[in-house]
């Protein structure tokens, strides 16, 4: 692992919290834990900004320490996030696009399909609506146009420049709700929509690049467990679907707070909840878990090998969970953790400008 991608203490808890926020949000469908799910997905854009806009911004340094040039760390950008992302997921897609194992499920038109292997799904849902057990690639998508819009710019800008980036991306996610309410857009746009998530993802990145310290009072453990509390309150507390899906990133406010506070409290008991052993596990394998748990069916995975399962909803829930985890976990070893061993570009030996460096 390269030292500018050295894990945060509390990172992965809060990863494996935005999971399972997702996940119950599709094993458990309603209109609270839909926004619930939102909510997840929309800490993962926050989290995801926050670390790649730190680390697009030490790249940047060494670029104008004389260290390397544009061109070499935005190919080398490429190459980690390639090695991090695309190996498990093209494997996922060929297995269910080409195997008896995606017979059962519902897998949309070849329209949809082509779309998910040029990660450009969220386009297609935002054309044409959800009907898809796959629907949930949509944020991979989002994270991947991010990816290639924001890298080069970043790389190639001077690193002051960085803020103002993010802060013009924020604004045009703002305006880009605005257009979309005006023009009477239905909710999957909100949902979906590249530019109106793209604002969540240069939030994380605006808290990522602050070198001001917050004050004492907002680093206290009273002060983190009510701003992460409040951040998983207001999507139940929210109601209405619909009015969630145009409000509520409001919250990624929060969540961007809620990472400032890990990153300068690593002593803090939630901090330390946070980074128990199984929430840390879960947060490592998340990805691979969050790509499998929509069309993994433990009922239909017990019948196929001749068990019968007929139980309350509990139950098949918790078994989804666990099917979810320990295919990821086996997917991490046997596949995610030997791409990246192989594919990923390797660390560069200059030195880090400690304005970004992770705490």
């Amino acid at each position: 692992m390269v030292p500018a991608e050295r894990r945060i203490i509390g990172f992965d808890g809060l990863r494996a919290v935005a999971f399972l926020m997702v996940f119950v949000s599709h094993k458990a469908p309603s209109p609270r834990t839909e926004a619930l799910g939102s909510a997840g997905v929309w800490l993962f854009f926050v989290l995801s900004g926050f670390l790649i806009v730190r680390i697009l911004a030490a790249a940047r340094g060494r670029i104008e320490a004389g260290a390397a040039t544009p061109m070499d760390s935005l190919l080398a950008f490429y190459r980690n996030r390639l090695a991090r992302i695309v190996p498990v997921y093209y494997v996922f897609l060929f297995v269910l696009y080409t195997t008896r194992l995606g017979g059962p499920l519902n897998l949309g038109d070849d329209a949809f399909k082509f779309s998910t292997w040029l990660y450009l799904t969220n386009v297609y849902i935002e054309r044409n609506g959800w009907g898809t057990e796959l629907g949930h690639l949509w944020s991979l998508a989002v994270e991947q146009q991010f990816y290639l819009l924001f890298a080069p710019a970043a790389l190639f800008l001077p690193r002051r420049r960085l803020g103002a980036l993010c802060g013009a991306l924020v604004g045009a996610s703002v305006l880009m709700h605005v257009a979309l309410w005006s023009a009477g857009a239905w909710p999957v746009s909100f949902d979906v929509d590249t530019v109106a998530n793209l604002g969540l993802i240069a939030l994380g990145g605006l808290a990522g690049l602050r070198t001001q310290p917050l004050p004492g009072w907002l680093r206290s453990d009273a002060a983190l467990l009510g701003a992460l509390a409040l951040f998983l309150a207001l999507p139940l507390l929210a109601g209405e679907t619909g009015r969630w899906l145009i409000l509520g990133r409001l919250s990624g406010v929060l969540a961007a707070l809620v990472l400032l506070q890990i990153v300068q409290s690593p002593g803090n008991r939630i901090v330390a909840l946070l980074d128990t052993a199984w929430l840390r596990r879960i947060g490592v394998i998340s990805y691979a878990a969050y790509l499998f748990h929509v069309p993994l069916h433990a009922e239909q995975v017990l019948a196929a090998v001749g068990l019968h399962l007929a139980g309350p909803r509990s139950v098949t829930l918790a078994l989804d969970l666990a099917l979810t985890l320990l295919l990821a976990e086996a997917s991490w070893r046997l596949l995610e953790s030997p791409a990246r061993r192989i594919l990923r570009s390797p660390p560069r030996a200059a030195r880090r400008p400690a304005l970004i460096h992770p705490l």
